[in-house]
């Protein structure tokens, strides 16, 4: 795997960790007080410390969740205050969010966050199915008894949430649903694609998964008999699962975008109708 996926992962574990709803300049603490205390102790090889990576997940975050929402610029001068950190880290966090195609740099602007357009959501709808796919062929084929029990876990835990009404644990379930069975392809090459094109694929979901927050269980029922599928050793079916449910997925964010609930995020669920 990549420097930065690996980041990713232990970032996104860490979060996990302490809920992620805690301020900003309390995780970066956080984060460097466990890397002093590695250090101390002569581990520090099995972290990455790099800041730039840390500034670049929460502004992740931020994004994906339309804290920032797309056309906004981004001052490197404001995120470098909020933080307490210097503007180089910030400018080279932007730089790796310009490679997820979260960001882009503006002529004589500077830096905005990238538009959601139909055309580009089409785009990366096509480039993930066909990856997604890829991905749940050779995760039939070669998941084992233990990727069996951890994804059915994340299954569970996405049931839980549904119940609840709780549509950002849905939202958490679902992609660690995901990732897991993309852990269990044992194919590098592979999950880097698919990762690399991830965040814009949870910006979308999320936006989604918000809109649709009052009829989760019909996206749940599909996770789910999906994983049946996979539980039973039904390979085919689970295939033909998660090609039903990609595709549906392709045609509901299409029909977000065409409402143009995108625009404005605070008033997408006020805004849908029936």
């Amino acid at each position: 795997m990549s420097q930065s996926g690996g980041q990713s992962k232990f970032f996104l574990t860490l979060k996990k960790g302490y809920g992620y709803i805690v301020d900003n300049r309390l995780f970066l603490w956080v984060f460097n007080q466990i890397v002093s205390f590695l250090r101390q102790k002569n581990m520090a090889a099995i972290v990455t410390t790099g800041l730039p990576e840390q500034i670049a997940e929460i502004l992740i975050d931020k994004i994906i969740r339309f804290k920032l929402k797309p056309g906004e610029n981004i001052r490197e001068a404001q995120i470098a205050q909020e933080l307490k950190v210097s503007r180089s880290p910030v400018r080279e966090a932007l730089r790796l969010l310009e490679k997820y195609r979260l960001v882009e740099q503006i002529p004589r602007k500077g830096t905005r966050v990238t538009e959601i357009t139909e055309e580009n959501a089409e785009t990366l709808y096509d480039v993930a199915i066909a990856l997604i796919i890829l991905a749940a062929k050779q995760c039939v084929a070669k998941c084992t008894p233990e990727d069996l029990k951890a994804i059915d876990e994340t299954v569970q835990r996405a049931a839980d949430a549904v119940a609840r009404k709780d549509v950002n644990g849905y939202y958490s379930a679902f992609f660690d649903f995901a990732v897991t069975c993309l852990h269990a392809v044992r194919n590098q090459l592979l999950e880097d694609m698919i990762m690399d094109i991830m965040p814009c694929i949870r910006r979308m979901q999320f936006l989604s998964f918000s809109v649709r927050s009052e009829n989760l269980e019909e996206n749940l029922e599909i996770v789910q008999r999906g994983n049946s599928y996979l539980q039973n050793g039904d390979g085919e079916m689970a295939v033909n699962t998660v090609m039903e449910y990609v595709t549906k997925e392709k045609t509901e964010g299409l029909k977000i975008l065409k409402m143009g609930l995108h625009l404005n995020y605070q008033n997408a669920k006020k805004q849908e109708k029936p």
